[in-house]
């Protein structure tokens, strides 16, 4: 059995569009969102150990939850146990070290990109006995999200967000913000009101008829955050940044996923920074500046 150790970044994202067009019969949420990497990474030491089983080691920001429910400890449990399946048997296991420097519930995808990253990474590490398909395929297990962390670094997401239409990097900064609190996923579509669904009876419609009518809405304009106003209901501090911020850069600025972070495109890494230092000290929380990636962090 080999062993070897690998160094991966895993980056955030931000929805720079999110449209909740109705309720699926399987319970997901229908949506077109639109989505984009950028330079905020946890880091991450993968190791192919001789011992059975997973072990993970969490440091810098902090993870609720069992630890060993995380979403990197699932990947690996998928990859081995697909593994195991396609060659007959399996051993050994993974160390993971998880430096975590995005937070965790601001809806910048963390967990989602720890898990294809280290899933790309641990197949790696076995000699890529698994195609892309069937990384993929994991992905859609682990979350609707995780997907999009195998392709990027900018795409179209439809369905529950897991089929993707990719795009062009998408050009120049983009300044976050974020209260301090986290905003659980779940609370938020909890709290979205089913009359804004721009779409009612979504799952009566033909694959054919959803298609036209999520392609006029497109063609309409009305893209936005669906989740800002229950985001906004919960954590009303949601509200007061974005309307900071866009006394300063109109129409740049939108809630990312289910909140609570902010972003705003700028042109420059000073106007950034100007305004980030300025929101914190008027509203607290953290604020930062960060560049679109040009390419993703994993290739096939």
């Amino acid at each position: 059995m080999k062993t070897g150790t690998i160094y991966l970044r895993s980056p955030a994202k931000i929805n720079l569009s999110l449209l909740v067009v109705g309720r699926r019969a399987d319970g997901f949420h229908e949506l077109i969102t639109e989505m984009a990497m950028i330079d905020l990474f946890d880091n991450i030491k993968l190791e192919r150990t001789r011992q059975q089983g997973i072990h993970l080691t969490l440091s810098g920001r902090m993870i609720d939850g069992d630890p060993q429910r995380n979403l990197v400890v699932r990947a690996l449990e998928a990859l081995m146990e697909s593994v195991g399946k396609k060659e007959g048997s399996f051993s050994g296991g993974f160390a993971v070290d998880l430096e975590k420097n995005i937070p965790v519930g601001a809806g910048l995808g963390g967990g989602s990109s720890n898990a294809a990253i280290v899933l790309w990474g641990g197949n790696r590490l076995l000699g890529t006995p698994l195609t892309f398909g069937e990384l993929d395929e994991i992905c859609q297990t682990l979350g609707s999200d995780v997907p999009f962390f195998l392709r990027g670094p900018r795409a179209m997401g439809v369905g529950r967000g897991e089929r993707l239409v990719p795009l062009p990097p998408s050009p120049g900064k983009v300044l976050l913000w974020n209260p301090g609190l986290p905003l659980p996923t779940a609370q938020v579509y909890k709290a979205l009101d089913p009359s804004t669904y721009l779409v009612q009876g979504v799952c009566e419609l033909t694959e054919d008829e959803r298609s036209i009518r999520i392609g006029s809405l497109l063609e309409s304009g009305k893209l936005f955050n669906s989740l800002e106003s229950p985001a906004l209901s919960l954590c009303p501090q949601v509200g007061k940044g974005i309307s900071f911020l866009e006394e300063f850069l109109p129409g740049n600025v939108r809630m990312t996923g289910s909140g609570p972070t902010v972003f705003a495109r700028c042109q420059s890494q000073e106007e950034g920074r100007s305004l980030g230092d300025r929101i914190v000290a008027t509203l607290g929380g953290w604020a930062g500046v960060f560049n679109f990636l040009e390419a993703s962090p994993v290739s096939f």
